[in-house]
């Protein structure tokens, strides 16, 4: 990546760790739990690289060099680098370690385009909308009949192998998940390599595509073997989370609202706010229908989730909208 200066590295090699460990929460979260004992590590990362890799050059090919297809258009590189620059990967990696789904489009994006917040925050919370709305409707009207057997087993599905005996943890299952993840982060890659890749030109040669991709498989191989980290504990605490169908239907679901919100514009939004939308429409649907949990617990589980977001946009907007004025004042040094 010659022409690059030294804090763009940096700030790429930030961003790469910043998202994938954040944005892992919506998009490797159920397949990380359902596939926990079950699958080998050095198979789940061969997997998921392979995946990342045919995304990457794809979208590379298509947009005539662009890894982030396209979806940079109206976020234009900074004149110059400083490590001002630095500190909105810096906040996500810090909030992701405190376990907040933070917006990672949010802090990433606007710090190079604060005058594109308005559309980001307002495609944003349409998309929370139909998301909470598709995933209440679905699993309230047909999905709760396949979640059921899973909750009346639970009792002997603690353990691994009794979740392998469940009707919903077979061999069958294991593939349908595993397509269905395929499915899932190839939605999730279009939206928000956007988020890894602002820091670099937006067209890339052969060999600074490969090298950036090096990058992200060295940090999906490290979210793997960790299990997926603090931000992982948002999913597991959801209803049977570590069921493969379970896990399958969510991914299904979360990578047909993806394809739809791309196809209804090609502006970013956060795929984070989206997937708690899901999240919190699927437990309250689960709980109209199967009662497994009373009302105070599920606005506890739904509002902490709620509350660890809104510090996190919260934070995330603050530092974004200051960016600008921090290199226009030079309060710090630029490169």
């Amino acid at each position: 990546m010659s022409g690059l200066s030294p804090l763009q590295l940096v700030g790429f090699l930030l961003a790469a760790v910043a998202v994938v460990g954040n944005d892992s929460l919506q998009t490797l979260g159920p397949y990380l739990s359902s596939n926990r004992g079950r699958t080998p590590i050095p198979l789940q990362i061969l997997y998921l690289v392979g995946l990342t890799a045919a995304v990457l050059g794809l979208g590379w090919w298509i947009h005539a060099g662009d890894p982030a297809w396209g979806r940079l258009a109206a976020f234009p590189l900074p004149e110059s680098f400083g490590w001002v620059d630095l500190l909105p990967p810096v906040a996500v990696l810090l909030l992701t370690r405190w376990g907040a789904p933070v917006s990672t489009s949010f802090l990433l994006l606007t710090a190079f385009a604060p005058a594109r917040l308005g559309a980001l925050v307002s495609r944003s919370l349409v998309g929370y909308g139909l998301a909470f709305a598709a995933a209440l409707l679905l699993y309230g009207a047909v999905l709760w009949l396949l979640e059921r057997p899973v909750l009346v087993g639970e009792g002997a599905g603690g353990s691994p192998a009794g979740q392998a005996a469940l009707p919903g943890n077979g061999p069958l299952w294991l593939v349908l998940q595993a397509l269905a993840t395929a499915w899932l982060w190839s939605q999730w890659l279009v939206h928000d390599l956007a988020n890894i890749y602002v820091y670099l030109p937006r067209q890339l040669g052969i060999g600074a595509l490969a090298l950036s991709a090096a990058v992200l498989a060295l940090g999906l191989g490290a979210l793997v073997i960790s299990g997926g980290g603090p931000i992982q504990q948002v999913v597991r605490g959801k209803t049977a989370s570590a069921d493969l169908r379970s896990a399958t239907l969510i991914d299904l679901l979360f990578g047909a609202l993806l394809l739809a919100l791309a196809r209804w514009s090609p502006t970013p939004l956060s795929t984070t706010w989206v997937f708690l939308g899901l999240l919190a429409g699927r437990e309250c649907g689960l709980a109209l229908r199967l009662r497994h949990r009373g009302l105070g617990e599920l606005g506890a589980l739904l509002g902490t989730d709620l509350f660890k977001a809104g510090v996190g946009l919260g934070l995330s907007l603050t530092l974004a909208l200051l960016i600008q004025p921090l290199k226009a004042l030079s309060v710090l040094p630029l490169s």
